[in-house]
């Protein structure tokens, strides 16, 4: 038996069909067998475990799922892939029946790589060489990986997101403990961006974007900074960064304390995008996805 936070609820218990008694225990120590890797690995898959988990309106991390996937990388060697790959994480559609594609309603175009563990909801479309990292999960209706981008290691990815052409999410599998990176439901991401931290629900990321760790995110709406989330790892602190929910973050540049030069930033540009006026401005400014 396996427990752990559901989405918007207290408590979840997953109930295991394995003769693995103590697979979570196992999972913590990163002392978990070839067998019962194999079983927390289809959890992965079908959904049932996720490295991160909102409960009450807070994202939790769910440590044991990366010493899950740092376990698996310890008890599996390399092996031949396809004919002509070498690694130790198979595709998760190596061995997929017909049926299985039917019933998983994904479209996987040609080119495109999804490792197992990753769980990729129905009505998701997965572009050619589009790349999905072992527990990363992908929730669906509507979710489309463009051609390029890239779903990293144990990233959460909600409901009708959009992942622009060569885009990118940061993964993270060490240290243990830390929040992944997040992107909530209908959020639109433009080509060539690269996120990390929580984007909020709505938010639109124009094409180029760079979000970093220590990068300032300044809103025109307050005219102040917005402040990253502390995460707390052991004795390291980890300041993510986070775009509020209904907002358009844009590329700029901010001056820097001394005045002799400008640094890079992420602006939030004034208004809500709930606000179809706000929405019709930047479309017609062409800002919103390049």
């Amino acid at each position: 038996m396996l427990l752990g936070l559901k989405n918007r609820e207290a408590l979840r218990i997953e109930i295991v069909e394995s003769t693995c008694s103590n697979l979570l225990n196992n999972l913590y120590d990163q002392k978990a067998s070839a067998e019962e890797c194999e079983v927390f690995i289809e959890l992965l898959n079908q959904g049932k475990l996720r490295a991160a988990e909102k409960v009450n309106n807070f994202w939790v991390p769910q440590p044991y799922i990366i010493d899950g996937v740092l376990n698996y990388f310890g008890t599996h060697g390399n092996a031949r892939m396809e004919g002509k790959y070498w690694d130790k994480i198979p595709l998760k559609t190596a061995n997929y029946t017909d049926q299985e594609f039917e019933q998983g309603g994904v479209r996987y175009a040609p080119g495109c790589m999804v490792r197992t563990g990753a769980y990729i909801g129905p009505q998701t479309v997965i572009m050619n060489l589009a790349f999905v990292n072992i527990g990363a999960y992908i929730s669906g209706e509507g979710c489309m990986i463009d051609g390029g981008a890239r779903v990293a290691s144990c990233a959460q990815i909600g409901k009708n997101v959009k992942f622009g052409a060569g885009s990118g999410i940061e993964g993270i599998l060490e240290p243990a403990g830390r929040l992944a990176s997040i992107v909530e439901d209908h959020v639109k991401i433009g080509a060539m961006c690269e996120v990390t931290g929580i984007i909020g629900e709505g938010s639109v990321i124009a094409s180029g974007v760079i979000m970093a760790s220590g990068k300032k995110i300044y809103d025109e709406d307050t005219g102040d900074f917005v402040s990253p989330l502390e995460c707390i790892v052991g004795d390291k602190k980890f300041l993510l960064p986070v775009i509020p929910p209904y907002r358009l973050a844009v590329g700029g540049s901010l001056p820097s304390k001394k005045g002799n030069h400008n640094t890079d930033a992420v602006i939030l540009k004034a208004g809500d995008l709930r606000d179809s006026a706000t929405m019709r401005h930047f479309t017609k400014q062409g800002i919103l996805y390049g």
